[in-house]
């Protein structure tokens, strides 16, 4: 579908909240995100709700009172559609898409032609959050439908990273999933988008920090030795993504990793120069996990190119993908750090820069060979639009205590923003989501 694009000088996703009325919030990342969120929209005059899913939603909203949802899934979509009705809700927020109750909230949106500003990781990693109107990944249509045009010489917003991220994301998320086993009597009914039981995380973590500390140096010694042969050995880049993944199951044609790397390994055996070499590095997430260091290993072993062949648990991400001869993916934000730092890109399933200006646009039985680098104008100018269109300033896992501030990126937009309330704003014809014609 073909769409007229419309000028914005900063996320749309953001100024429809900004411009929000009555907003509802679903689930979000565990933590205290949507806290921060309420704060923030409540300090724009909107009247904000949260509905609880789950003991963990409970114990995150620590702002507003949340509406319990304690019913079964079939019974979702009715409940929801009485709460946009009594609450006369004009934008719906939620943190991941493919959740089962979130995907029925969309569809039920869109037949009432109320806008879903749809949350997920940040496409650019650390700082950020990906916000976007409808859909993001494979759903997004922001880039078909908005062009970045910011007010004056205003510069590609900047990240917001909140000091030690990853621990907080830890406790706050230990303490979501111990809340959410305490009360599962009490949402007998809630259906999960993964393992809930704290015990299982607790184990996995444990195990994955004890596999971090024995494939530390190990890996970086070969990070090391990789790129210092990289003229006469050069390598080719390979990180997956962990099996579940929404981006794996809804947006391309692999069932899962091992198909993926089957795929490449077969490819990689029969049509890469000789000298070259293969490097899988594992998700940071499933280092917990059992992996797939067995399956490359045997499948290396049967294609005869075992000593070609390298599996990673450890590695610096962004600079394999800067030396390397080469990036295949399926659709990870790996992408977007191998455009930033020039490396040719396959990619193998679904993705926003999977454009013909962007990564290579034949098989990858000929990337081997063929493969080349992005138009270095075409790729900042697509970062920059992508970057300033679909992100937002924002440390996922940041404390309650710690303000969004998005007020700066908001006025980077030609659209004036007046102290007002949404209803003051609209009624004057100062919010941008209204001023110009929706596509």
């Amino acid at each position: 579908m073909k769409f007229e694009k419309v000028s914005s000088g900063c996320n749309p996703a953001l100024l429809r909240l900004n411009c929000a009325r009555s907003v509802l919030l679903l689930q979000g990342p565990v933590g205290a995100f949507f806290d921060r969120l309420a704060t923030w929209l409540m300090q724009q005059g909107a009247q904000v709700r949260r509905v609880a899913f789950q003991g963990g939603d409970l114990h995150d909203s620590q702002v507003l009172e949340p509406i319990a949802f304690k019913q079964a899934l079939h019974d979702w979509p009715a409940f929801f559609g009485q709460l946009l009705h009594t609450h006369q809700v004009d934008c719906v927020v939620l943190f991941g898409q493919s959740r089962k109750y979130h995907h029925a909230a969309i569809e039920l949106c869109k037949s009432q032609g109320i806008d879903v500003v749809v949350l997920e990781e940040g496409y650019f990693r650390p700082g950020f959050i990906t916000m976007e109107l409808g859909g993001v990944n494979g759903f997004s249509q922001t880039l078909e439908r908005y062009q970045w045009a910011p007010l004056g010489q205003a510069g590609s917003i900047v990240p917001d990273i909140s000091p030690s991220h990853f621990q907080k994301m830890a406790w706050q998320a230990s303490l979501h999933y111990q809340a959410m086993w305490q009360a599962r009597h009490e949402f007998e009914l809630y259906q999960h988008h993964r393992i809930s039981d704290p015990r299982f995380y607790a184990h996995y973590w444990i195990r994955s920090w004890l596999r971090k500390l024995t494939h530390l140096h190990p890996s970086h010694r070969l990070q090391r030795h990789l790129f210092a042969h990289k003229a006469s050995r050069p390598y080719f880049f390979v990180p997956l993504q962990h099996d579940g993944d929404a981006q794996i199951v809804h947006h391309s044609d692999f069932a899962n990793n091992a198909e993926f790397v089957i795929r490449v390994m077969e490819s990689f055996a029969q049509h890469a120069p000789a000298h070259s070499l293969l490097v899988f590095r594992q998700h940071p997430h499933v280092r917990g996990g059992p992996g797939h260091g067995e399956l490359i290993a045997g499948l290396a072993q049967e294609l005869g190119m075992a000593h070609r062949v390298h599996h990673m648990v450890e590695g610096d991400t962004p600079d394999l993908a800067q030396h390397s001869a080469g990036v295949v993916l399926i659709n990870s934000t790996v992408g977007l750090q191998a455009l930033e730092r020039g490396a040719p890109l396959m990619v193998l399933g679904q993705a926003l820069y999977k454009q013909p200006q962007l990564s290579f646009t034949g098989e990858l039985d000929q990337f081997w060979t063929q493969g080349r680098p992005a138009c270095l104008a075409e790729t900042q100018k697509f970062l920059a639009q992508m970057k300033n269109l679909t992100q937002v300033p924002a440390s996922v896992y940041a404390l309650r205590a710690e303000p969004l501030r998005w007020h700066e990126v908001l006025a980077r937009d030609p659209a004036p923003h007046p102290a007002q309330t949404p209803a003051q704003a609209q009624a004057d014809g100062d919010c941008f989501y209204d001023s110009y014609d929706r596509v």
